[in-house]
This record gives C-alpha cells, structure tokens and sequence, in this order.
C-alpha cells in the first residue's frame, strides 16, 4: 500500500518500490483531481454570480480561459521554485543564478508581443477559433521541455514558447469571449478572462508549494491539452462568421449560444445588428482608418495609457518575485512573520482571487471608471505604505511584520478587482469590430514590452536605489492614473460607441447616431 508524504522536496511514493505505473497512477490522479477541481470553482462562480448564463457558457468559459489559466501558472513558477533552482539540490546543473532567474522571468515578454501581432493577424484571417487552438501547441511543448531538461537554457527556451503562445492567448480569448456574449454580460465575461489568470497563480502557489518539481509540470502540461481537444468542438464566433458571409451558419452559432431555434425573431435581430457593423466597416482594416480619425486615435491612446498603467503599477513584478521579497522583508527578526514566504506567497494569491471575485460582481454594476479609479487610488496608497516600511527597515527602524504582507496584499486585492480586468473590458469596448482587433493587437504587444523591461529591470534596479524607492515610484504612477481616469477616460459601461466617443470629442451626443431596430447604430466612427 503507498502513502503520500505532502511536503515539499519529500513527497515520494513509498512503497512498491517506486514502480513507473504507480507513479503514472499517481500523476494522472493529481491531474484528473486538478480538472474536477478548477471545473468545480469555475462552475460555481459562474452559479452564483453569472446567473444569466445558460449552461453552454458555464461549460465553455473555463475552457476557453485555460490559456489564460497558463499565463498564471508560467507568471507564478519562477516564485514557489527559486529558491530550489538556486541551491544545491537544483534539478539544474549547475544551479541558476539571479541573472539565469532575471532573463527567465522576462524572456516570456519579448515573444509574446511577438505572438500578439501574428495571432491577431491570424484571428482576423482564419478565425478567432483556429488562432486560439494554435495558442496550445507552444504552451504544450514549452511545459514538455522543462519536464525534459531542467538546463538554463532549456528553461529559458521553455518560458520564451510559453511566453509566445500566452500572448497569442491573450490576444485572441478576450475576443472570442467578447463576441460569443451577450452586451448585458460582457462586462462578467471580460473579467472572467482575467479571473482565470488570477486562479493559475494561486494554482502555482500552492502546487509550488506542496508538490515535487516534476509532479507540478505533468498537471501543467495537462491544462492546455485538454484546452486543445476541447476546443476543437466549439464553435466560430458570430463576428467572425458574419465577415465571412455565412449568415446561415452565424444564425445556427447564435441560436446554440442563446439555447434557442436559428429562426427566433431574437436570432434574426441580432443577425441583422452583426450585418448593419459589418457593413460599416470596409473590407480590410488599413492603419489610415485608426490615424486618420482623431476620435479613434483618442480612444487608442486612452485605451493604451489605462492599460500601460496597469502594467507600471507593480503588481506584475510582486507576484513574480512575491517570495523573495517576503523574504528580504523577513530578515530582519524583529519585523518577520510566522508564516515561510512561500506560504505568504498563497496567501497573496487567494487575495487576487477573492478580488477577481468580487471583480465579477461589480463591473457590470459600478462601472468601468469609478471602480477604476478607486482600484488605482487603493494601489497607490499601499504602495506607498509598503515602500515607507521598507524605507524604515533600511534605516534601523523596526515595524510590525504584518504590514508588509497587509500593503502587498491589499495592492493586489486592488489590482484583481480593478486594475487587471478592466483596461481589458474598456480596450473591446471603445472600438468598432474592424479595429477592434488589430487596437488589441498594438496596445497588448506595448503591454507585453513594458512587461518584460519591467521584470528584467526590477532586481537591478531595487540593488542600485533600493525597495523603498521601487514601490514608491508604483505608487506616483498609481495616484497619476487616478486623475488621468477622473479627467480623461469616458465611462464605456452599456454605452453604444457613439456615446463614447462624444464624450472623448465633448458634443452632444443626440445629433449623429440613428436607431434601426430598437438598435442604436454609430453612423461616424468605424
């Protein structure tokens, strides 16, 4: 009879000596554990806050949102296990070092704004189905790589392949998500993307935690083949189908989507609304239709500037590297807390979690701007908090060590609620669909950029001015968004694209939109 040992570095199967079939047995019982597991969450979520959606979308977002779920896990690997791949007993020979760790962490952001441009030129071209497929395959073989060699090199091959199919993921499953919802819960919908990323990082944590090395990479590899076979059954979304002149088969899609008949006059309405944007929009997107249009190119840099602030507001870089600072936090013994780092780590984790959770009830009912706005102020603040602590640490001065873990935990709770979804959810809605995608193309390939100069410069850069000054430069870019969004940014919840960009233009907004259909229709912008 075998037993599980459940800590880290000492879980083994003992007994039967070890047998490859008992391991088999036991890796694909975590794995078949794992689906139960993230299916349950995600089905629950959906039940109580998504009780508008039928039971196709209930089946379908989850696995839709799995490469987003790796983009989590890859972002959370380096924390739980950087400390095993430094030491003595790395799986690496030789060890990594800070600057092996530096180049992994950030190589997944060189490729993947790579990916961003040619797997949104492949959704606009082939379809966002086919694109987000192909999103799999080099997820699939970067996890298989480091099942194979734990080598510097191979590691960092990993990540880059990793890092170019997330980014094809990111590009594509807020697109495919968007156009297969309906205008009442696209908001839901679009946050639910990113609560996806927020479950892969708390996956990773506490999997780092608990498991063995290898073991953690089997269930990884398994997410996106399954995501893979799955999607293969799923269908084209209604958008795509429509600029491809299938309106039968878009009809067929809807009616599967919305649980009811192909010839229900709500089908054929929503056909007909598809029909009216496809027609405003010429047969192929030209970078002139964005710089030409001054409302547009507003709406581009509003859309880039939201989303650029996320990037610098720090929230990326503390949950990449959230156990090593926790540990710099807790060298001092008078300022240390009970908990190990990798376990402040999970902690940090199921906040983000709870945040995405409530990120899904209230987009739809706060707004986009005012929650926001709120979120930045909140991240700002315990930035400032986090960079004071560290600040008096330096100088001999010793605080309560809880409120490190308080100041990062509420940052994140900031970013999971606000910050991280709802750039996402105002990019797709402030373009129409012929820009729609090749804007998410751009402003995510900067995005990635920004990522990777962030996370490659974040150790050297605390090194030379120090934490202190680190978190409070976060900070300054966090309090800035707040006035940027109060001055700046139109509210775009429930609002037709006219709307909006009378806002962005500050006219009235009665005297250019026309209504077909009960349907308002933007008859000036494309």
């Amino acid at each position: 009879m075998s037993k599980v040992i459940c800590r880290k570095d000492e879980i083994d199967l003992v007994g039967s000596g070890n047998s490859p079939q008992l391991k088999k047995r036991y890796i694909l019982g975590l794995i078949k554990h794992f689906i139960i597991a993230y299916s349950a969450v995600s089905l629950y979520t959906h039940k109580n806050l998504f009780k508008n959606f039928n039971q196709k979308y209930q089946l379908m977002l989850p696995i839709l949102c799995l490469p987003i779920l790796t983009y989590g896990t890859a972002m959370g690997w380096i924390s739980p296990n950087k400390k095993l791949l430094m030491g003595k007993d790395s799986p690496s020979n030789p060890p990594l070092t800070e600057d092996d760790i530096s180049w992994m962490a950030s190589i997944m952001f060189i490729f993947a704004p790579i990916a961003v441009f040619i797997y949104g030129t492949a959704a606009d071209r082939f379809g966002r189905k086919r694109a987000l497929i192909c999103a799999s395959i080099p997820i699939s073989i970067g996890w298989a790589i480091k099942l194979i060699s734990a080598r510097p090199v191979a590691l960092i091959a990993a990540r880059a392949l990793i890092g170019f199919g997330s980014g094809g993921g990111f590009v594509v499953c807020p697109l495919y998500v968007k156009e297969i919802s309906e205008d009442s819960i696209r908001g839901m919908t679009g946050t639910f993307v990113i609560f996806s990323q927020t479950v892969g990082n708390l996956l990773m944590f506490v999997l780092g935690d608990l498991l063995p090395f290898h073991t953690v990479l089997w269930i990884l590899l398994a997410v996106p083949l399954v995501h893979f076979c799955v999607l293969l059954k799923l269908p084209e979304t209604p958008s795509y189908l429509i600029k491809c002149g299938k309106n039968e088969e878009t009809a067929k899609v809807l009616g599967w989507l919305r649980s009811l008949p192909p010839t229900d006059k709500t089908i054929t309405e929503e056909v007909d609304r598809l029909n009216i944007e496809q027609t405003k929009c010429e047969p192929k997107f030209s970078p002139r239709l964005l710089f030409s249009d001054k409302t547009a190119l507003k709406a581009f840099w509003v859309a880039l500037i939201v989303n650029l602030t996320r990037e610098f507001c720090g929230c990326i870089a503390v949950l990449v590297y959230a156990s090593h600072i926790f540990t710099e936090a807790s060298k001092d013994q008078n300022s240390s807390i009970s908990l190990s780092p990798n376990k402040q780590s999970i902690v940090l984790a199921a906040v983000q979690i709870f945040g995405s959770f409530l990120a899904c009830q209230l987009v739809d009912r706060a707004g986009r701007k005012p929650l926001l706005a709120l979120t930045s102020a909140l991240a700002g603040f315990s930035m400032c908090v986090l960079g004071a602590w560290f600040y008096l640490q330096s100088v001999g001065t010793s605080l309560a060590g809880w409120l490190p873990i308080a100041a990062l935990c509420t940052c994140i709770f900031a970013d999971a609620l606000g910050l991280q979804p709802l750039p996402f959810v105002i990019m797709t809605e402030m373009f129409s669909f012929q820009l729609r995608g090749t804007v998410a193309t751009l402003i995510m390939a900067i995005s990635l950029g920004t990522d990777f100069a962030l996370l490659k410069l974040f150790a050297p850069l605390n090194s030379w001015i120090g934490y202190h000054y680190t978190f409070w430069g976060f900070s300054f870019i966090c309090l800035s968004n707040v006035f940027y969004l109060i001055f700046c940014v139109p509210e775009t919840k429930m609002r037709s694209l006219e709307d909006i960009y009378a806002d962005l233009e500050g006219r009235s907004k009665s005297n250019d939109k026309k209504v077909v259909n009960d349907t308002v229709v933007e008859t000036h912008h494309v």
